[in-house]
């Protein structure tokens, strides 16, 4: 009698399937949170409008605030501005213009997001960690930009590479954008013609 053999296991075929399910989740939530506000979105009504059970919401996002960073993540990453990688990478010159055309891309997708899961931090504690990190990167991104401006001689006399960070990490956020935009009802294009004309202007000589 032969031996039976063993089907192969397909991890990459569940993988895709538990990250279409988080993107399913993730959506959801999105639609909701801003819909709701983060305090009246439960867990279980995320799960109703993904069409999910609520245990598997848990299982891919073990809190609310857990569920609220990985939506704000995916709305700052599934958009159509440039990665900091390849505006680093390109002329000096043009850093400032692209980095506000991107920001204004990345703005549009994510700014109510992000704006509201800065409000939610007075109701949950655990969102705090979560920002902070955040706004670790996002100073890390502006000096490293600010240093690739000061590198190539660019800043205007007198600046230095870390108040120019400083400079772009004021400016540079959802808080602007929203209020530029009338809440992100204008073109984002209006707004990255500022926004490049600002930053040039403050910043370069």
């Amino acid at each position: 009698m032969g031996r039976a053999v063993k089907r192969r296991y397909d991890a990459s075929r569940r993988r895709a399937a538990a990250e279409a399910t988080r993107a399913r989740i993730c959506a959801a939530a999105e639609k909701l949170f801003l819909r709701d506000g983060y305090a009246r979105t439960s867990i279980r009504a995320v799960a109703s409008e993904a069409g999910v059970a609520e245990a598997t919401v848990y299982l891919a996002f073990s809190t609310k605030a857990a569920l609220l960073d990985a939506t704000i993540v995916r709305a700052t990453r599934d958009n159509d501005g440039e990665p900091l990688d390849a505006i680093l990478g390109g002329p000096a010159p043009d850093m400032l213009s692209r980095l506000a055309t991107s920001h204004a891309a990345t703005l549009h997708r994510a700014a109510r997001l992000i704006a509201l899961g800065e409000s939610a931090i007075l109701m949950d504690a655990a969102l705090r960690p979560l920002r902070d990190r955040a706004h670790t990167n996002l100073r890390a991104a502006h000096a490293a930009i600010a240093q690739r401006l000061a590198d190539a001689r660019l800043l205007r006399p007198g600046l230095t590479a870390p108040d120019a960070a400083d400079t772009l990490y004021a400016i540079c956020n959802e808080t602007t954008y929203l209020r530029l935009t009338n809440d992100g009802a204008r073109d984002p294009e209006r707004y990255a013609t500022w926004l490049t004309a600002t930053l040039e202007a403050t910043l370069l000589r």
